[in-house]
């Protein structure tokens, strides 16, 4: 595990022994002061004070901001098991098999969408309400929203009624989702400030997954694969977009125009190369191109999906909720570390042991290998990719909570390291 350190610090009457916080690293932690803003106009006008509202009148006091959080994300759990029950594989919300599942689940998708992005924008405020702001709580969110971008991606491909061989569009939605979090948590590692332009994820984002589904509901996933959009904007395009065949290699362009799945990818594509574009260019500007090298773990993701596809295009057509798994993992482990070496000031490590597999499934993809044992290593790859990172979440949170003298959901019992905040701070 990187950083990891032994070290030992008063507790009571016995001393207790951090693997992974330097001392550094806890007076960085005790330091640290959040620094944000968001210039989503929908923000600023509804959301935001949808949860003001909520967290003043309906929210008691003894409520743990990490709690509101936890529940918001557990609505989108319950969205996805819903999903994986009745879209095992992308084959079921595929053309030939969509009519055998229920609409009603992109419905509860829509809704979950929305309850999680509501709770995620209350757990800051009640934490003001309460005063018990903390670092672990913006590394708990943090965390939990690099989570949904996962949980967020799959359902969105099966709402979008994408085929697994569809890579384009596959690609689409989680390149574009997983690098436009990744690089908003890049940038604010360099500047120490996070900005979330007018049109940003958090918010536009995720109403627009929403909407996604909730249109997948009303109209059906079919819907996707018509070309109604096409046809009422078709005498607005210009006719070298409309005959170009490089846009007809990369996506579906039938006799009678393109799909309405498709247009949502390039409308997707063009808003994230804005914001990326934007921020790289910021950064790179500003602190240096060697600040390029931490943006390697999603470049790496990325890449190598890419390559394995390309390679062996069946591992993903056999193997599609483990792959993307497996890419989701090494996702959130890359970004949430990034954010954590942000706020302990320490110098991130942008080659990431949790990728190992990716490189070694690559080498193994094209060697006659069975189907089924490729298909065993992926499992095998993500149950311990899966287990590494649970390990070391609940060793970051128990160690962050000590060094802090807090709980990660309770704001009313003292914690038992209160009493010796200052003399830990000596020590460090």
């Amino acid at each position: 595990m990187a950083h990891e350190s032994s070290n030992q610090y008063p507790h009571g009457n016995h001393d207790f022994q951090y693997r992974y916080l330097s001392q550094d690293a806890i007076q960085a932690l005790k330091n640290f002061r959040y620094n944000g803003v968001d210039h989503s106009l929908i923000y600023k006008h509804v959301l935001s004070p949808l949860a003001g509202f909520l967290v003043d009148n309906l929210t008691p006091s003894t409520v743990a901001p990490n709690s509101i959080t936890l529940f918001g994300f557990s609505f989108m759990i319950a969205s996805f098991l819903l999903i994986f029950c009745h879209c095992p594989t992308l084959e079921y919300c595929s053309a030939a098999e969509i009519t055998s599942v229920p609409s009603y689940i992109f419905l509860a998708n829509a809704i979950a969408l929305l309850v999680y992005q509501t709770l995620d924008n209350m757990d800051g405020k009640q934490a003001r309400k309460t005063g018990s702001s903390s670092p672990l709580g913006l590394l708990f969110d943090h965390g939990l929203d690099a989570c949904n971008v996962y949980i967020g991606t799959v359902n969105t491909l099966c709402a979008l009624c994408v085929a697994p061989d569809d890579f384009a569009a596959i690609a689409a939605v989680s390149f574009c989702t997983a690098s436009t979090f990744y690089v908003a948590t890049w940038e604010e590692y360099h500047t120490h400030k996070l900005v979330l332009p007018v049109i940003n994820g958090p918010s536009e984002g995720v109403l627009a997954s929403a909407m996604v589904s909730f249109l997948s509901w009303w109209y059906g996933p079919q819907m996707w694969l018509q070309s109604s959009v096409y046809e009422a904007m078709k005498s607005y395009i210009p006719p070298v977009i409309v005959g170009n065949d490089i846009m007809s290699q990369w996506f579906t362009m039938p006799q009678d125009g393109m799909t309405n799945r498709d247009l949502f990818c390039l409308l997707l594509i063009a808003c994230t190369l804005r914001e990326l574009i934007t921020k790289v260019w910021y950064v790179v500007a500003h602190y240096g191109i060697g600040s390029l090298k931490h943006l390697c773990p999603l470049l790496t993701l990325m890449t190598m999906s890419i390559l394995i596809v390309k390679r062996n295009p069946q591992v993903f057509v056999q193997n599609q909720r483990i792959a993307l798994t497996m890419f989701g993992i090494g996702f959130v482990e890359s970004v949430t570390a990034l954010m954590l070496d942000h706020m302990t000031k320490r110098p991130f490590d942008p080659f990431r042991r949790i990728l190992y597999p990716m490189f070694l499934l690559y080498s193994i993809v094209d060697m006659g290998i069975p189907a089924k044992y490729l298909s065993f290593y992926m499992v095998l790859c993500v149950s311990g990719m899966s287990s590494f990172l649970i390990v070391k979440i609940r060793v970051v949170v128990r160690e962050i909570c000590h060094a802090l003298g807090i709980w990660c959901f309770d704001i009313v019992t003292p914690h038992p390291n209160r009493a010796c905040k200052d003399d830990i701070k000596k020590v460090s």
